[in-house]
C-alpha cells in the first residue's frame, strides 16, 4: 500500500516533468512536415543527426502531420509504454505478487516517473531491454528479434545486440539456419539506418557522440556506475549461466563507456538509471519464477531502494518538479517571441547554449552553441569564429544568472568576436 501511495504520488508531480532535450527530437519531425527536410535547422545548412533515437525522431512526424500538441502527444506514448511494459511483465511472470511488488518498487522511485514522461526515450529503451534478456532466456526468438529490431533503433547503447544477438542463439545451440536468418536481418536493419545516416547527414554515429566522448575511464564515474553494473555478476554465478554471459558483456560494456563519457542532462541519473530498469525487471521476473525466494527478493528490493537513495536530493526533486513551467516561461517564451519576429522579417537566425524548446518554437535556424546539434561545432572541438560566421545569427543569446553572464569561454569567445563585429559593420560601439 505504501509503495502504490508514493507511486501515485509521483505519478502527479513528475508527469508534467518534460525536458528540453527532447524538443531536439521532435524537431526532426516537425521541419519534415513543414519545411520538407529532415533535419534539425530548416533547410540543408549542417545537416546534423541530433537524436539519438530514431524511433521517436519518427514518431514525431505524426503529430506535426496532424497539428496536435507535441507534449501531450509524448505524454500519451509514455503512458501506452508504461501500460505494456507493465502488462507484459505481469503476464510473463510466475508469480505476479512478486513481479507486482518489483513494479512498484520501480514505480515508487520518482526516477522512474520523471524519465517516463520526460519525452525520451528511456523507459522505452530499458524495458525492451530487459524484455530482450527475458525472451532470450525463454528461448522465444521471433519475440527476442523483434525487440533487438526495435531496441538498435532506439539507443546507440543496444548496437551491442549486433553482436549479442546472434551470440545469444549459438549459446542456446539454435541451429544454424535461425542464426543465419535472425543475424542477417538485424544486420540488414543496421547496415540501412548506418547507410542513410551517412549519405544524408555525413556521418554513421549520432553528433552527441562527437560531443560526448570522453578522454579516457575516469575512476570516480566508474565508481559511480559499478553497482548498478555488479547485479550481472550474481545472475552469471548463481542464476542462469547464459543470461548471466549476455548481462556482463551488455551492461560491462555500457558500464565502461559511461565511465569514460561526458554525460550531458543526466537528470536523476538518467544513465545509471538506462542499467537499473532492464536488470531490475529481468531479476523481478527470474525471481518469479522460481518461487517464494525472501531473500533474494528483499536483496533485489534493497538494490532499488539503495538506487532511490541515489536519487533522492530534494533539490533535484523539486526542480523535476518545476523544470517544465520554468521552461515554458523561459524556452518556450523565447522561442515564440522569435517566431513572431521571423514571420515579420525581422529575425532569421539565433545562438542559444540549449537545443531544445527556443529552436522547436522559434522553427528557424538555430546555433546550438554546445555543439549536439551542430556537426560544424562537433567536427571542429570547439565554437570557432568561422562557425559562428556562417551560421550569422541575428540574436546571440547567453545564459546568465544574477551575478551576470556565466563566463564560458570556449563558447563565449567565438560569439563576443562576432557580436563584436556586426556592431562595428553596424557603425555601433
Amino acid at each position: 500500500t505504501l509503495l502504490a501511495l508514493l507511486a501515485l504520488a509521483n505519478l502527479w508531480v513528475f508527469a508534467r516533468f518534460t525536458v528540453d532535450d527532447a524538443f531536439i527530437t521532435w524537431r526532426y519531425g516537425l521541419n519534415l512536415v513543414q519545411h520538407g527536410v529532415w533535419a534539425y535547422n530548416p533547410g540543408d545548412f549542417d545537416l546534423t543527426q541530433a537524436y539519438t533515437n530514431p524511433v521517436y525522431a519518427a514518431l514525431s512526424i505524426l503529430p506535426a502531420a496532424l497539428g496536435l500538441d507535441m507534449v501531450l502527444a509524448f505524454k500519451l506514448l509514455s503512458l501506452v509504454v508504461l501500460a505494456w511494459l507493465g502488462a507484459r511483465m505481469l503476464r510473463l511472470a510466475g508469480d505476479r505478487r512478486v513481479m507486482g511488488l518489483v513494479l512498484m518498487a520501480l514505480l515508487a522511485i520518482p526516477a522512474t516517473l520523471a524519465h517516463a514522461f520526460s519525452g525520451l526515450e528511456t523507459v522505452l529503451y530499458g524495458g525492451a531491454l530487459g524484455l530482450w534478456f527475458i525472451a532470450t532466456e525463454r528461448g522465444k526468438w521471433r519475440a527476442a528479434l523483434a525487440l533487438a529490431l526495435l531496441l538498435v533503433l532506439t539507443r546507440p547503447e543496444a548496437w551491442l545486440l549486433f553482436g549479442l544477438h546472434p551470440l545469444a542463439l549459438g549459446l542456446a545451440r539454435q541451429g544454424w539456419r535461425r542464426v543465419i536468418r535472425q543475424t542477417a536481418i538485424l544486420w540488414a536493419q543496421g547496415a540501412a539506418l548506418a547507410g542513410f545516416h551517412l549519405w544524408h547527414f555525413g556521418h554513421v554515429l549520432p553528433n552527441t557522440y562527437f560531443i560526448k566522448s570522453g578522454d579516457g575511464i575516469t575512476l570516480a564515474q566508474a565508481l559511480e556506475f559499478l553497482p548498478w553494473a555488479l547485479p550481472a555478476l550474481a545472475v552469471l554465478a548463481l542464476g542462469n549461466r547464459r543470461t548471466g554471459v549476455l548481462l556482463v558483456l551488455y551492461f560491462g560494456a555500457v558500464w565502461l563507456n559511461y565511465s569514460g563519457s561526458d554525460l550531458l542532462m543526466n537528470y536523476l541519473q538518467r544513465f545509471a538509471f538506462q542499467m537499473v530498469l532492464p536488470m531490475a525487471l529481468y531479476l523481478g521476473w527470474a525471481l518469479s519464477r522460481q518461487g517464494v525466494r525472501g531473500v533474494a527478493i528483499m536483496a533485489l528490493l534493497a538494490w532499488l531502494a539503495a538506487f532511490g537513495w541515489h536519487t533522492r536530493s530534494l533539490g533535484d526533486h523539486l526542480g523535476i518538479a518545476n523544470y517544465y513551467p520554468r521552461l515554458l516561461d523561459s524556452h518556450v517564451l523565447l522561442g515564440r517571441v522569435l517566431h513572431r519576429l521571423a514571420a515579420e522579417g525581422r529575425v532569421r537566425g539565433f545562438a542559444l547554449g540549449d537545443a531544445g524548446a527556443a529552436a522547436y518554437q522559434a522553427d528557424i535556424r538555430a546555433l546550438d552553441t554546445i555543439g549536439l546539434a551542430s556537426s560544424l561545432r562537433a567536427q571542429a572541438g570547439r565554437l570557432t569564429p568561422e562557425i559562428v560566421r556562417a551560421y550569422a545569427p541575428d540574436v546571440v543569446l547567453f545564459h546568465a544568472t544574477t551575478q551576470g553572464i556565466r563566463d564560458l569561454p570556449e563558447r563565449h569567445d567565438a560569439l563576443w568576436t562576432y557580436v563584436a563585429e556586426a556592431l562595428t559593420l553596424s557603425g555601433l560601439d
